[in-house]
């Protein structure tokens, strides 16, 4: 290793270690893929997307939400899992990727998240074994099965039949869901119609482009729902750096606004069947 880089790394080291002092004491331990997107972001900031975290955090206390039980669906690591596990009487994760599947088991027991229970499986609207595929090379953490094609064969199962065989939901009121599947939402949502319906969650999900957000909120209107919101973030419209530069002075603040439509361009999105705030 040459003087340089040697000296970049010591550099590097000492930025993260004092990142850390600051972020320890309200940051759960994680282990990650440390080149991966949500990885990068665990690393630098102690939690993936922990803006939009804490804005869902005030929105599930005000609601009332805590009370029921939360299905994360496309888990990943456990970034949100660690958190949801704080905040209600119980979590049920559906991971169908190996590779997440075991990290997202390991930060569970880091952080001793005795009320979160694993299904390896994906949701959707039947039983099927599916191409799921990467949207990135060497990025575990973007899988889909929406390409239609892929790297590796893993499970899905119809929605609202895995949830009747599982006993850990038994006499449980199902109050919110986190749906990010990179552009199964739909299939999934198709799969759980008749959860929807009884439970009618809250229901926080992925939209990565306007088709794929109106596919998605489509199948929802059919249950019933019909109030959408966006987790909106300051200075979002502006160039990366100006963007950058505006959270560094003014501070990162999210908070969910009242939308009509899903946007045109990527967004986390909130739906529900009353007006939230």
């Amino acid at each position: 290793m040459g003087a340089l880089s040697r000296l970049r790394d010591l550099a590097i080291k000492a930025l993260v270690r004092s990142q850390w002092s600051q972020l320890r004491s309200n940051s759960p331990r994680l282990a990650v893929i440390p080149h991966e997107h949500v990885g990068l972001a665990v690393l630098t900031n102690g939690l993936y997307e922990r803006e939009e975290l804490d804005c869902l955090t005030q929105m599930i206390d005000s609601q009332g939400l805590g009370a029921g039980t939360c299905l994360d669906i496309g888990a990943n690591i456990g970034n949100h899992a660690v958190i949801w596990s704080r905040l209600f009487e119980q979590v049920v994760c559906f991971e169908p990727n190996p590779h997440m599947s075991a990290i997202l088991r390991a930060n569970l027991a880091l952080n001793a998240c005795t009320n979160v229970h694993v299904v390896d499986a994906g949701l959707g609207t039947e039983d099927a074994e599916l191409p799921f595929s990467f949207h990135e090379d060497g990025n575990d953490g973007t899988g889909t099965f929406a390409r239609g094609k892929g790297d590796l064969t893993l499970p899905v199962r119809q929605g609202d039949s895995l949830l009747d065989q599982l006993d850990v939901l038994r006499g449980r009121t199902i109050s919110f869901v986190k749906c990010d599947v990179e552009g199964f939402e739909h299939a999934v949502f198709q799969g759980l119609e008749r959860m929807l319906k009884t439970h009618r969650p809250v229901i926080a999900f992925e939209s990565n482009s306007f088709d794929l957000g109106e596919q998605a909120w489509s199948v929802l209107r059919s249950c019933g729902y019909d109030h959408l919101h966006a987790l909106r973030h300051n200075a979002s419209e502006a160039s990366p750096i100006r963007r950058e530069l505006t959270r560094l002075v003014t501070g990162h603040r999210c908070w969910i606004e009242a939308i009509d439509q899903p946007p045109p361009h990527a967004a986390n999105l909130i739906a529900a069947t009353r007006k939230l705030g």
